[in-house]
């Protein structure tokens, strides 16, 4: 099957592509450029005005606990992770980790296998990656809405037990560095082909970079659940701002980081430093004001959500939202915005296809 996509501007690495032409041939990008370059169309089956919209890869969310009204943790079914990917896909997300966060220990291997077999699947939503599984192996003292009841100490036989029951599909591991046994957790993930993030931490700057040593690269939502920086103690905030070796993904919603932090974020570590995540709650891409956590009730305001006592508990945001955002709020390109919401994500697990 032949489909063209004609009459936007293309924004690819190699720059924008005014009043572009994109010919798709059986799921396979085959050309991109002007439109009067385009090859023959005699057997074209599908054809797509853009009307000088923005044509543009597909964005990848590397952190979404559910959306559509799913939500993985609280109900961890195939048929939950396929409407995530359904929803997600309305808002330009073609590929996708759902988030495992920390919970009852048996839950979160059930969650990883409906992962597992749900990217098994073809959908009519947007792929399914893997797994990024944020927790257990968190500190409690940033819990953030991680229920510190299920927070486990880091334990390579735990990651080995999800690991198998994910079937092989963890991308992305979000630790704590300074637990004791994190790092050779950490070095153990990699050897797994894991991802490994730092995030949920009061990790202080020797840590962090100990970590780095042991194949950490990026930091889960800067400035949200991690320990701040002063004159005298960079902690974990300073050392990724400050090292090239972590790359850090951000809710850029305007309200869990300021539009000033989103500003230091992309002076200090660039683009090509940065990664645009939802870390979208249930109600994303519906009208509902409430869900369940643990049981608890958490009340949607202004975009974000929040349990009873304030603390934030993800968001609703999209993708095609945060890269609005980064513009509108940052006074980001367009076309740096999007590296931040599909090249850099790709990078970060290694899916360069998509």
């Amino acid at each position: 099957m032949r489909s063209l996509i004609r009459g936007g501007d293309a924004y690819t690495p190699d720059g924008l592509i005014h009043d572009a032409a994109v010919l798709v041939e059986d799921g396979n990008i085959v050309f991109v450029g002007p439109r009067t370059q385009v090859p023959s169309l005699a057997s074209v089956d599908v054809e797509i005005d853009a009307h000088g919209g923005v044509i543009a890869a597909g964005f990848i969310d590397l952190q979404i606990n559910g959306a559509g009204g799913r939500f993985l943790t609280e109900e961890p079914t195939v048929d939950a992770v396929l409407g995530m990917a359904r929803t997600v896909s309305r808002y330009g997300c073609t590929a996708f980790l759902p988030t495992v966060i920390t919970s009852a220990f048996k839950t979160m291997l059930t969650a990883v296998r409906a992962v597992h077999d749900a990217s098994q699947q073809v959908t009519d939503g947007a792929h399914v990656l893997g797994v990024h599984l944020e927790g257990p192996f968190i500190n409690p003292e940033v819990a953030g809405a991680h229920d510190a009841a299920y927070i486990r100490p880091p334990s390579v036989d735990d990651l080995a037990a999800l690991w198998e029951a994910s079937g092989g599909s963890i991308k992305l591991l979000t630790l704590a560095p300074e637990m004791p046994g994190a790092i050779d957790l950490s070095r153990a993930a990699k050897r797994y082909g894991i991802a490994v993030a730092v995030g949920h931490t009061r990790a202080d700057y020797p840590q962090m970079m100990e970590a780095v040593d042991a194949g950490a690269g990026l930091a889960t939502h800067l400035f949200n659940a991690m320990g701040g920086l002063t004159a005298r103690d960079p902690g974990a905030t300073g050392a990724v701002l400050g090292s090239s070796e972590f790359k850090a993904s951000f809710i850029a919603d305007g309200y869990h980081v300021h539009p000033a932090m989103m500003d230091l974020a992309v002076r200090t570590k660039g683009v090509d430093g940065l990664v645009l995540v939802t870390d979208a709650m249930p109600p994303m891409g519906t009208d509902l004001t409430e869900f369940t956590l643990y049981g608890q009730p958490i009340t949607v305001r202004d975009g974000a959500c929040f349990m009873a006592d304030g603390t934030l508990a993800g968001s609703t945001l999209t993708m095609d939202r945060a890269v609005r955002n980064m513009r509108d709020l940052v006074d980001l390109s367009v076309q740096d915005a999007l590296v931040m919401a599909s090249a850099n994500p790709a990078k970060v697990v290694g899916e360069s296809e998509y």
